[in-house]
């Protein structure tokens, strides 16, 4: 008897044995040799990074944000901006998720910003939440950017400020030759100050219809004109708030 219990268990203890063994080499092939896994990891900044040593995409806290990036180079420094940045097949910015907030001497200073950029450029969709000096705004944003490279304005703006004078005279010549080179408004969805509102403005960012929704509850349709006179507005007994 003794001796059929010590064959059961030591047959027992050999089938936990290769139960083991099959497990850890199921994944030890499923899984790269220099993978690992942590229940908790705490960082100020995460690159990912493309073979080709571009960045993909960067989760940092405001005092590792990235500054701007184009092919992998630094253009500008945009200032603190925590969260997660966008880069594209080159290593240049295309976009992220920034968010910041704190209120202050009774002041609120809060806002989270998605945004995607349009090629070599800024953003040309971005959804957002903003607090700021009494407003508060949240919607959705569709920007129309030009075609001139952003990295170049950036470079212009700065010799600017350093006090070159041919990089103003060359500002001025883009302005004129790209009147939408600082970007136009087309549309906005969202919510102003708790008034609800469909915004479509004209390729110079000009207003020209806003369906809204106010305060009061009562509904509105506007049309403007390109100097931003009233052409239309129905119902017209209607005044939104």
């Amino acid at each position: 008897m003794q001796q059929a219990r010590n064959f059961f268990t030591q047959t027992h203890l050999n089938l936990i044995l290769i139960g083991a063994i099959a497990a850890l080499t199921v994944k030890t092939q499923l899984l790269p040799s220099d993978s690992s896994t942590v229940r908790e990891l705490n960082v100020q900044r995460i690159n990912v990074m493309e073979p080709s040593g571009h960045p993909r995409m960067v989760i940092a806290n405001t005092a590792h944000a990235p500054k701007a990036i184009k092919e992998g180079k630094v253009f500008f420094d945009p200032g603190p901006r925590p969260g997660m940045i966008f880069y594209n097949d080159e290593g240049s910015e295309n976009g992220g998720f920034v968010f910041r907030g704190f209120a202050k001497d009774g002041k609120v200073e809060h806002g989270l910003h998605l945004s995607f950029d349009r090629y070599n450029q800024d953003q040309s969709l971005a959804l957002q939440h903003i607090e700021q000096d009494g407003m508060l705004i949240t919607g959705l944003n569709v920007i129309d950017r030009p075609q001139y490279p952003i990295n170049e304005y950036m470079q212009l703006m700065l010799a600017v400020e350093a006090g070159d004078s041919a990089a103003a005279t060359k500002i001025k010549e883009l302005e004129q030759l790209h009147p939408d080179i600082h970007g136009n408004r087309r549309a906005f969805y969202g919510t102003l100050n708790k008034k609800a509102m469909l915004q479509l403005n004209d390729p110079q960012g000009n207003k020209r219809i806003e369906m809204a929704v106010g305060t009061d509850g009562k509904p509105q349709l506007v049309f403007y004109a390109e100097d931003g006179s009233e052409l239309m507005r129905l119902p017209e007994a209607v005044q939104v708030k």
